[in-house]
């Protein structure tokens, strides 16, 4: 795919999310006048609600080996981690095959590879934002992960070595040592170990920051504008909107799993499926003292601030806004086992985010097919937070002509796009 010959000097940005927000910040930093669009507020979707991990030691792909089988075994239980509400409907059929075909040890090698690639200075960016006033309170002192038995913590304690994972001095910790290491876990975890250098974020704080200094900065952020189309014309683009139509040399789409329709109007097609993940916030005491990770219950818990942060759950279904509280409901139960004294029946910040999931578990991020002056920067699956900054760096390289090319051509939209027909999916 070719771009224009003549560099563009003004972008639009589709998408007010962390994705999109972090390539207005390397947009205008490479001097391009930069206007973001959002349909709703500034980092609605998958942005604010999240477990705020930044680990690019830990970077991998969703689709590894034997996790079909795993997620198909607990399907039945009320806690489980996955849910898949019928009826699934073509496209998220179509994804979970291609997801299934990439599930080999081969594919998750070179996933994982590539996503290392593409984080490869993450934490460098983070200290710049912070430098720069965006500052999302981190904490830096790594990740604990916990598990209800040594031979679980041991497995997984070898898939982590084979990233080449920053491990803590000591390996598996069991009894006294896990308790000295997180005192805010009951005896349910009974062993575990420590990931070195790994930080967790406030990411609704993060994205209010750099809004901030996007303003300050000179970029307009314009909220409640709802896309009708997009125009690509030879020598400019169009977005009309509910809030009028915005003309620029460039389009980024980074509007989450919204790209998928976006994308369709310039008669294209993504595997894009909504996974949706759930939060709420609970007070502990004591708090955890960093991030951990509940191995089998496959819950995340942060600290931030008086209160701890519970993630978890991957849901697919049609509708990509609709909560569920039995969602909730089932990272209560998976997490109650291991968290002293939370209060479990105070919870607040009850949140639902639809996370744009791709097949392969990679980001789409380059020029649509057929129009070199659309770009994409989505599908970033769990990783839109820790790898937005990069997309954003990646996405100005791009348009300045300074992009590495094999890792553009490594994350190019091409490899997951197709025609689209109105005839066989006008229904929708």
């Amino acid at each position: 795919m070719t771009f224009p010959d003549t560099p563009p000097s003004t972008v639009t940005i589709i998408g007010g999310g962390v994705v999109g927000l972090a390539c207005a910040h390397y947009l205008s930093g490479a001097g391009l006048r930069v206007t973001v669009l959002e349909r709703d507020r500034l980092g609605s979707g998958a942005s604010r609600g999240n477990a705020g991990e930044v680990c690019p030691d830990l970077v991998e792909p969703l689709a590894a080996p034997g996790v079909i089988g795993t997620a198909l075994r607990g399907l039945h239980r009320r806690d489980s981690a996955l849910a898949i509400h019928p009826p699934a409907g073509a496209e998220l059929l179509r994804f979970l095959v291609r997801f299934g075909m990439r599930a080999t040890s081969r594919h998750y090698a070179r996933g994982a590879a590539a996503l290392g690639a593409l984080a490869r200075g993450t934490f460098g960016l983070f200290e710049e934002l912070e430098a720069a006033g965006v500052d999302g309170e981190a904490h830096k002192d790594g990740f604990l992960f916990a598990f209800p038995s040594r031979e679980y913590a041991a497995e997984a304690l070898a898939a982590f070595r084979r990233l080449d994972a920053p491990i803590a001095p000591g390996g598996v910790l069991e009894g006294a040592r896990l308790a000295a290491a997180e005192p805010s876990l009951t005896e349910g975890a009974r062993a575990g170990f420590v990931v070195e250098r790994q930080w967790s974020l406030d990411p609704s704080l993060f994205v209010d920051r750099l809004a901030e200094r996007l303003r300050s900065d000179g970029v307009e952020l314009v909220e409640g504008a709802r896309v009708s189309s997009i125009v690509d014309r030879s020598d400019r683009t169009e977005v009309r909107t509910s809030a009028g139509t915005f003309r620029a040399d460039t389009v980024v789409i980074a509007a989450g799993i919204g790209s998928r329709e976006l994308v369709r109007g310039l008669g294209k097609d993504i595997d894009l499926v909504a996974g949706k993940g759930y939060s709420f916030s609970v007070a502990a005491e004591p708090p955890p003292s960093r991030l951990v990770h509940l191995g089998a219950a496959k819950v995340v818990l942060t600290p931030m601030g008086k209160r701890v942060r519970v993630a978890g759950t991957m849901e697919f279904e049609r509708d990509a806004d609709r909560f569920r509280q039995r969602r909730i409901e089932a990272i209560v139960a998976a997490a109650r086992p291991y968290l002293r004294h939370a209060d479990w029946d105070d919870r607040q910040e009850e949140w639902v985010g639809p996370r744009p999931m791709t097949p392969d578990g990679l980001p789409l991020i380059g020029p649509v097919p057929g129009h070199p002056r659309v770009l994409l920067a989505t599908g970033h699956n769990m990783l839109g937070l820790m790898l937005a900054p990069a997309t954003g760096r990646l996405v100005a390289g791009l348009l300045t002509g300074t992009a590495d090319p094999g890792l553009s051509s490594t994350f190019a939209p091409v490899r997951n796009i197709r025609r689209y027909s109105w005839r066989v999916h006008g229904a929708h």
